[in-house]
């Protein structure tokens, strides 16, 4: 039986996906994990996520491709540039948020869990006045 995760992690490195993989698991997640942008659009497009972690330096497209696709499920940056203007890229792209690497396990856990907290609001209803 396939169990599909819950949080994906789109990189290429061993040690970031396994410190995003450890703070999945802390907050009962399922961490699912691939190293290609063309990895990440399939599992999109066949899997519900709650949150997804992406690379900005993916080998084979270009990471705002994976917020697209992601559409309003939160998703976070991770950047090897500890530089504002990266930062400032993926925001503009529509990322939830930005981490350098390598990540500190406490900064992910605080992030993840703010996605989460997003992920699960409700959507808010506006009365229409009439």
């Amino acid at each position: 039986m396939l169990i599909d995760g819950t949080v994906l992690i789109v990189d290429s490195d061993d040690k970031t996906r396994d410190i995003v993989s450890e703070s999945a698991v802390k907050h009962g997640e399922i961490p699912m994990s691939c190293s290609s942008c063309w990895e990440a659009l399939s599992l999109l497009k066949d899997h519900p996520f709650k949150v997804v972690f992406c690379s900005d330096r993916l080998p084979d497209r270009e990471y705002p491709e994976v917020i697209w696709a992601a559409k309003s499920t939160p998703v976070i940056v991770l950047s090897r540039l500890a530089e504002w203007e990266p930062c400032l890229a993926a925001m503009q792209a529509g990322a939830f948020d930005y981490i350098a690497c390598p990540p500190f396990g406490v900064e992910v856990d605080r992030i993840l869990s703010s996605a989460l907290n997003e992920h699960s609001q409700p959507v808010k209803q506006w009365a229409s006045a009439a």
